[in-house]
């Protein structure tokens, strides 16, 4: 699905900066790209299949917390397209979880690093927990930012989908499974040679594991449970 209907502000630039599945992490001045239909978002599109930009159009391409989200083919299509809309010199960067690190603490008995970890998790489970037993104060609390239509759907479906996310995890291995699958969210696991490798062949003539850039990165996601990766054209 498209949200355009006319032409916008970013056709026929050379230097834009793209943010892929964007979520909550709106950035300014880039053209914030997600699914989820959100006023703050400047094109709503399913990035699986639709990618409007032009050859050498972009001077950056960001995706943070996504890729995982596509199965393996779509992501490789999505950074080959990447790859082509990006000029010379220009950079991909993408944020995933690094489910290497989380394993090693799950083998190692890393009790700390995985509680850490799964710190989002008490936020998670107290909001669906809120949205599954009092979906109507939700939405009341909720007018300037409301929920997506399934948080507060009653089809039996939906209802199904809140409460598997209300769960309070107690255990190493079930914040693992959080991590893997995310409510069956999580497509594609990686690791810093299998994105690297992907990345080199779609063409980047350099790709190399980064670290955390407070300017791009969200603080909110726990760092040393995220691999950062960047590739240059």
């Amino acid at each position: 699905m498209s949200g355009r209907t006319s032409k916008a502000w970013w056709d026929g630039q050379s230097e834009l900066k793209l943010n892929l599945g964007c979520g909550r992490n709106i950035k300014p001045g880039w053209v914030n790209i997600d699914s989820w239909k959100r006023a703050d978002v400047d094109l709503e599109i399913d990035l699986s299949t639709d990618f409007p930009f032009e050859p050498k159009s972009c001077q950056f391409i960001y995706s943070e917390h996504f890729l995982e989200h596509l199965d393996w083919l779509a992501s490789e299509e999505l950074i080959a397209k990447s790859f082509t809309a990006l000029r010379k010199n220009g950079v991909f960067r993408a944020v995933v979880p690094n489910f290497q690190r989380v394993f090693e603490a799950y083998v190692q008995g890393d009790r700390a690093f995985l509680e850490n970890c799964g710190g989002l998790l008490q936020d998670d489970y107290l909001y669906y927990k809120s949205v599954y037993e009092e979906p109507e104060r939700v939405v009341s609390e909720r007018t300037k930012n409301p929920p997506p239509d399934w948080h507060v759907s009653q089809k039996p479906e939906d209802r199904r989908n809140v409460k598997l996310r209300a769960r309070k995890y107690t255990s190493p291995i079930e914040i693992v499974d959080w991590v893997v699958h995310q409510y069956g969210e999580h497509k594609t696991l990686y690791d810093s040679d299998s994105l690297i490798g992907t990345l080199k062949r779609a063409g980047f003539s350099k790709a190399y594991r980064s670290s955390f850039d407070a300017n791009l990165d969200s603080s909110e996601y726990f760092v040393p449970a995220s691999l950062y990766i960047e590739a240059i054209v």
